[in-house]
């Protein structure tokens, strides 16, 4: 493997033409004054994309930024720096023994690239720097728990597309790690990528392992490979393949009645309860509030059933996914903590699933796993405040004075007060564009954790997905409970990228 991170600077200025550090600065500092901002001018001395991704993987934690920032002012683009961070993170940190923890350097970067578009130019930097410094901490905790790095790509397989898709779906039923490797590159290569994507929708809803993190890690991937290109999508891939395929360890769930895998099963006998034209329901408000309600009461399967009820009385789909958003987060202001973001991190990523996937058997399981999710998020609350319900939260004025200002300001800590000032602001006309910009611009500045990241793209899509309503106020106001407020600090990450790129 090529030493540049060991090397720094020494490694990469072959690659840059033979430039030094000096010249290179200086030449970016040219392109800049000239208005072409490297684009064109520098085109040839920025590293290739494998270059580049070996850079971030082998440059020191301490000096990796610099290096990043010194490419940023030499014309460096966004799109091309998320690929190498999503390569980066594939090949270094491994989706094991959880499909989480320190994985969440590959899970969040869909989330990075969101909250990057919608933020200001002088700040939309700072998401890739966070997650350059979280990746190479990541990576760090994997170099010395396991030194595990991926191995070179499978050897190619000969055959049809069909053949390709029949070995990866046998080995992902069976759970056979080592088959999926080679299926999951022959199939990519060999079908349309809307095939892929089927098969891998189908496989994100598969059990309920993982707090939703499977179903995350698919919607994550299938963000990124636009972004990444086919040249450098395989190690994405192989990193998704070997995601689906954990099972924490415990006897093999293609041999075995595994608690998280009983839902899926039940579903699919289900099915063909579901009548024609489902997707065609009615919106239903009143039949939105009790399913809410039966969530707080739920198993996991009564609440696939619910759902299915729903649907065989015309209820619409969108009325289903409002109430999962609303119980989702409903937990996250009763309790913000890790565990419950969850239950709105994996909704938004089941639907995502069920907006993306062409098959209806996908959409309708992408739904019913949404609903059994919620139980076991509800069980990991503890210590929530009691008797908190989203219907029952009321708005907070805040008189004379800016209320979203002040609901921000109060994060994290008073998450009520803030979701109350929030309810205030949006019921009086407020902007929730504005909104939007104010918890990215927090993030940006202030954000330290995957979870932050993950959370408000996903909170701020789900809220985009609803319709106009005074219960998607209620909703996005809860979601308060776990931005980034302005009473934190700045993070150590974001002021020196802010001084690095001037």
């Amino acid at each position: 493997m090529n030493p540049i991170g060991r090397l720094g600077w020494r490694a990469i200025g072959p690659i840059l033409g033979g430039v030094d550090r000096r010249r290179f600065l200086g030449a970016a500092g040219g392109a800049a004054a000239l208005g072409l901002g490297g684009r064109l001018g520098l085109a040839r001395t920025l590293p290739e994309a494998g270059a580049l991704h070996r850079l971030i993987e082998e440059t020191p934690r301490e000096r990796v930024a610099a290096e990043l920032a010194a490419l940023v002012r030499g014309g460096l683009d966004r799109r091309r720096t998320l690929a190498a961070l999503a390569v980066a993170a594939s090949r270094r940190v491994r989706p094991f023994p959880h499909v989480g923890f320190k994985y969440h350097t590959v899970l969040a970067l869909q989330s990075v690239h969101l909250a990057a578009e919608g933020l200001p130019d002088r700040e939309r930097w700072l998401p890739a720097f966070w997650a350059l410094d979280y990746f190479k901490r990541a990576q760090e905790r994997e170099r010395r728990r396991s030194g595990w790095t991926m191995g070179p790509p499978p050897a190619q397989t000969a055959g049809t597309a069909a053949e390709a898709r029949r070995r990866l779906v046998e080995a992902l039923d069976r759970w056979d790690l080592e088959a999926v490797d080679p299926a999951i590159l022959d199939f990519a290569r060999l079908a349309p990528p809307g095939q892929l994507s089927g098969v891998l929708f189908r496989y994100a809803v598969r059990d309920l392992r993982a707090i939703g993190h499977k179903a995350i890690a698919v919607q994550n991937a299938h963000r990124l490979l636009p972004v990444v290109g086919p040249g450098q999508a395989p190690p994405v891939l192989r990193s998704l393949a070997a995601a689906l395929q954990n099972h924490g360890g415990g006897p093999n769930p293609a041999a075995s009645d595994l608690p998280p895998d009983r839902t899926w099963r039940a579903f699919r006998a289900m099915l063909g309860e579901v009548p024609e034209g489902w997707k065609r329901g009615r919106r239903d408000d009143t039949a939105r509030g009790e399913f809410v309600r039966t969530l707080r009461e739920a198993s996991e399967l009564e609440a696939g059933r619910a759902a299915i009820d729903l649907l065989q009385h015309g209820v619409s789909p969108d009325s289903i996914w409002e109430a999962l958003f609303a119980a989702a987060a409903e937990l996250v202001l009763r309790r913000p903590a890790v565990v419950p973001v969850h239950a709105q991190t994996s909704a938004n990523a089941l639907h995502y699933v069920f907006r993306h996937a062409r098959d209806e058997d996908t959409q309708l399981l992408a739904l019913l796993q949404s609903a059994a999710f919620m139980p076991g998020f509800r069980r990991g609350v503890r210590h929530a405040r009691p008797g908190l319900r989203i219907e029952e939260l009321e708005p907070l004025p805040v008189p004379g004075a800016d209320a979203l200002r002040e609901a921000f300001a109060g994060l994290p800590g008073d998450p009520v007060s803030g979701a109350r000032k929030a309810l205030h602001y949006l019921q009086r006309g407020g902007s929730a564009e504005r909104l939007a910009a104010g918890a990215r611009r927090h993030l940006a500045r202030s954000g330290r954790g995957a979870h932050e990241y993950k959370f408000t793209e996903a909170a701020l899509e789900n809220y985009r997905q609803m319709a106009s309503s005074a219960w998607r106020d209620r909703v996005l106001a809860a979601s308060m409970a776990y931005f980034t407020g302005s009473a934190e600090a700045p993070s150590p990450v974001s002021e020196e990228a802010l001084r690095l790129l001037g």
